[in-house]
């Protein structure tokens, strides 16, 4: 996971800033560790502190109180998500172009599943905390396949598609797991389901229309 946004002061030497980094990176391993295993409400300053076997001291020096903490976490995740999103921009028309609906939808969102399945602690340290931001990036993402496999599209109507896509993805995920956060895994396997039948439809829909 990208590096977050730290709290310490500039080092006066390379060893002293790998040092430091090194630390922060302990701390937040020991903060997703802790999410993970018992959820945000359990963190506190001193439990990952101790987890992380370093001085509440040191803890305040890079992290001023338990929301910047889960705020560089978060900020980690955030731009994770960034990079992903940048790598399946980067994927050619050509390339959407050349998969069935179902495939399309299963290159998405891959990288998504996998970086959470990797990360357990991210849908409970993220609930609720997308940025406008975040949400925007992924429905750039959005927009740059349906550019690609439905070029006829009036901007108006590809817009409304990208919303409603986003708003199946984002929405299924946040109120799938607020109201039973244990069917996560199933919430990951079936929303793409989901979004590929609506990716099938509306294509469907336009083929017959030219």
């Amino acid at each position: 996971m990208p590096r977050a946004t730290t709290y310490i002061a500039p080092p006066s030497s390379p060893a002293v800033q790998a040092r430091g980094q090194a630390r922060i990176d302990a701390i937040l391993a020991a903060t997703a560790e802790m999410i993970a295993e018992e959820g945000v409400s359990a963190v506190t300053m001193h439990l990952v502190a101790k987890r992380a076997r370093t001085s509440v001291g040191s803890m305040y020096h890079f992290f001023p109180d338990r929301e910047s903490l889960l705020t560089a976490l978060i900020q980690g995740h955030s731009a994770a998500m960034r990079q992903i999103n940048q790598q399946l921009k980067a994927i050619p028309a050509r390339e959407w172009q050349q998969l069935s609906a179902d495939e399309a939808i299963t290159r998405l969102v891959t990288p998504y599943v996998q970086y959470i399945d990797a990360h357990p602690d991210f849908l409970d340290v993220t609930h609720g905390r997308a940025t406008r931001e975040d949400d925007a990036d992924f429905m750039l993402t959005v927009r740059h396949v349906l550019k690609a496999r439905l070029p006829g599209l009036a901007s108006k109507q590809r817009e409304d598609y990208v919303a409603v896509i986003h708003a199946i993805a984002a929405g299924g995920m946040h109120i799938g797991y607020q109201n039973s956060p244990q069917r996560a895994p199933l919430f990951l396997r079936e929303v793409p389901r989901v979004l590929a039948a609506y990716l099938a439809q509306i294509e469907h829909l336009h083929s017959q229309a030219r």
